[in-house]
């Protein structure tokens, strides 16, 4: 039996698992990031993590066959290089992670994006078993997508293709985190959600029992906060929520225009918590705004996969031969 590890490596989080060569998850363990501006301290963390996935699953490391990370940052994949993720800290730029990820822990090593390696465990073992040309897009404090054809992931010449979070959807519109205004991620992610809620509070007046659930509310909130008052019927939360559908319709039109695919897979908090109700209304906007019958006979996904989604690809990456041109080996 083979053994391979996936690690997922996120601003507040770390979380690894290991697998067998059927997909079997042996061990887990999740920690918390700390210390984003040190560099050196994250690196510890992440290999505190991996070591207690192996734990956990009563293997020796030296089974382990081979590692993928993802990361928040757009990655050259051919020279394992992390491009930026501001996300971990100022420093986080054009860094030979894999080289180095591969000094600490000894075994191959392969590192993607995040959202790319969400979307291919979901592609692999999820959602798009069953499809060979589908869009991924994942919805949380940002919003991430993956595109893969016939089994690859299309990363693009500069290795930023999928990108959706940042397709700008409205011109002059609201400041994104990017530096632009008008992205999708700025008006439907949920810091973009929170900002609109702000707005219609201190601006229009309007009320809203979102500080009754989360009091400090405008410094961000959960998934599941925003779940409940929805389901209060929270004129203003309800607003902004079908809003944000509504321009993931927008923007998922615009891709099937643009590329045309098979189906589109949603994951990410928000739509583990409000999927049943958000995805009928990008659905009809997905529909509404696609040429023709562009939209016809292609299905919105909810993510099958959940917290292991980004982890499990990445360590399915690893495992496969014709991905093995992408590992470090020193």
């Amino acid at each position: 039996m083979k053994y391979y590890a996936g690690i997922d490596l996120g601003g507040t989080k770390i979380y690894s698992i290991i697998i067998d060569e059927n997909g079997k998850i042996l061990g887990r363990e999740k920690i918390k990031t700390e210390g984003s501006d040190s560099f050196d301290n994250v690196i510890d963390r992440v290999k505190e993590c991996y070591y207690g996935a192996i734990k956990n699953s009563n293997i020796n490391e030296k089974e382990i066959e081979a590692i993928g990370m993802a990361v928040p940052s757009s990655v050259n994949v051919d020279k394992g290089i992390l491009i930026y993720a501001p996300n971990l800290g100022s420093g986080w730029r054009n860094i030979e992670l894999s080289k180095i990820m591969f000094e600490k822990l000894r075994r191959p090593f392969f590192m993607d994006n995040d959202v790319n390696m969400g979307v291919f465990g979901e592609y692999c073992l999820g959602a798009g078993k069953n499809y060979n040309h589908i869009y991924g897009l994942f919805v949380g404090t940002g919003i991430g997508g993956g595109y893969i054809k016939n089994g690859e992931i299309i990363r693009g010449v500069n290795y930023t293709a999928g990108e959706i979070g940042h397709m700008v959807v409205k011109i002059g519109g609201p400041k994104c985190n990017c530096g632009r205004k008008g992205c999708l991620e700025a008006i439907s992610g949920k810091v973009g959600i929170i900002n609109y809620i702000i707005k219609l509070v201190e601006k229009k007046g309007e009320k809203t029992i979102l500080g009754e659930i989360a009091p400090n509310w405008k410094k961000g909130v959960g998934s599941s906060a925003l779940s409940k008052c929805f389901m209060k019927n929270d004129r203003v939360v309800v607003k902004a929520l079908t809003r944000a559908a509504k321009t993931i319709g927008i923007a998922i039109a615009n891709l099937i225009n643009a590329i045309g695919i098979e189906a589109i897979i949603l994951g990410g908090g928000l739509i583990e918590e409000l999927g049943d109700v958000l995805i009928p209304i990008i659905k009809e906007y997905m529909v509404e705004y696609s040429i023709a019958d562009g939209a016809k006979g292609i299905p919105l996904l909810k993510a099958e996969l959940g917290d292991d989604a980004v982890a499990m690809g990445a360590a399915w990456f690893t495992k496969q031969k014709e991905n093995e041109r992408y590992l470090y080996k020193g």
